[in-house]
């Protein structure tokens, strides 16, 4: 082993080691990848952990000896951290950084922004946007995300991962559009990002404003892990880095200052949300497992988000298994079904929900394998409150890899 820290890049799509060399990417990273949010793996035919792969995985990577440093996407939810964070146990002196830590690096001093590309979205500092629709169009949405963060003539550094269907392509967009505005783009391909992980990995004091996630062992062996604060809330990570992160982890919002909207990941699902709401998971009381996002001036203001697997993947499938459940629901509980509607320019399912105290407007969305539920909660008739966060939401509401 050489004189320097192994670094590995943890997704988008594989597992590969960044340092000693071209780039190193095991068949198995692929499998891994595939069942981050699993408890098993299929490999070869043979069942195993997903736990256990994860740790076989890291470790067949290893290649410096004095420690490791891995990188995870910056949009990832906190569970998918955790799931490396546990497996990384395996190598010493292990820390655990976001992949804008090593981007930012490829950038000298100045106004930065990084941009990731991933299969679902693309994102951004204060949020991101979904890759629904066409390319050009993703673009457009991506620099007026730019222009709302301040960032027009800024340096953008834009990922682009081969692992990534379509990277290549939108990263030319997007940094076409960038450049017409005035300001600079560095486009970091995979060899780029190999060349960067070179220069880090020999520095043990690399200084950056994110910081590090160390993995520590206790004495009982399991991971205790020392995260930063932005990442421990309810379970969910709303993707949101910088000045606008900091502010919701502070509970609150620069007077008379609009909050960026923040990306909520939760499981495999990732929405648009006011980044000043509050987010907590709900696990206990009527309906389904969920969570809530609740606005901090009226308590009655909220969204609830929830998702299920379905094994039809179409509307009128999912239209018709809830149409029974409402059916065997007293009567007037819910009401308005529509089972063709449409809502913020989607096809959906939609029906109200009658609470006294309440209404939850429901919008059902049919993203591939997965059921997406966006509800709307206002007090009777006051339905403006939600109006703009609901329409956010359902219109950029989409599963994730």
């Amino acid at each position: 082993m050489s004189g320097h820290r192994t670094m590995i890049a943890t997704g988008p799509g594989t597992v590969r080691r960044l340092c000693c060399g071209p780039t190193t990417t095991l068949d198995r990273g692929d499998i891994a990848m595939a069942a981050l949010d699993d408890r098993w793996a299929s490999v070869h035919g043979r069942v195993v952990p997903a736990d256990a792969l994860w740790r076989s995985v890291l470790q067949s990577l290893r290649c410096g000896d004095t420690g490791a440093l891995l990188l995870y996407p910056s949009w990832w939810p906190s569970p998918r951290i955790d799931m490396v964070a546990a497996a990384a146990t395996v190598l010493d002196d292990v820390e655990l950084r976001p992949r804008s830590w090593l981007l930012e690096r490829a950038a000298s001093a100045g106004h930065t922004a990084v941009v990731e590309i991933a299969e679902r979205l693309v994102a951004i500092a204060g949020g991101a946007v979904p890759r629904i629709g066409a390319p050009c169009a993703v673009a457009d949405e991506v620099i007026e995300r730019i222009d709302e963060i301040g960032c027009r003539t800024a340096t953008i550094v834009i990922d682009v991962p081969s692992a990534v269907c379509g990277a290549p392509a939108l990263a030319a967009m997007i940094g076409d559009r960038v450049r017409r505005c005035g300001g600079t783009t560095i486009e970091i391909d995979d060899a780029r990002l190999a060349r960067l992980a070179s220069s880090a990995s020999r520095s043990t004091a690399a200084l950056s404003p994110s910081p590090p996630f160390a993995v520590e062992k206790t004495d009982d062996t399991r991971p205790r892990h020392r995260r930063p604060g932005r990442l421990a809330a309810a379970g969910v990570v709303l993707a949101a880095t910088g000045p606008a992160l900091a502010t919701l982890a502070d509970g609150g919002v620069t007077t008379g200052v609009a909050p960026a909207p923040a990306v909520l990941v939760e499981g495999r699902v990732a929405v648009s949300v006011p980044g000043d709401w509050l987010v907590r998971r709900v696990v206990a009381g009527p309906g389904s497992a969920r969570v809530q996002v609740t606005s901090p001036s009226d308590p009655e203001a909220a969204l609830h988000i929830t998702q299920s697997a379905i094994a039809d993947d179409t509307q009128s499938a999912v239209a018709e298994q809830l149409r029974r459940a409402i059916d065997a629901e007293p009567r007037g509980v819910f009401v308005d079904f529509d089972p063709d509607g449409v809502s913020a320019g989607r096809p959906a399912v939609r029906y109200r929900e009658v609470r006294p105290s309440h209404h939850v407007r429901w919008t059902v969305l049919v993203d591939g394998p997965l059921r997406i539920s966006i509800g709307c909660q206002s007090r009777p008739g006051g339905e403006r409150a939600v109006g703009a966060a609901c329409e956010q939401a359902v219109r950029t509401a989409h599963a994730v890899e």
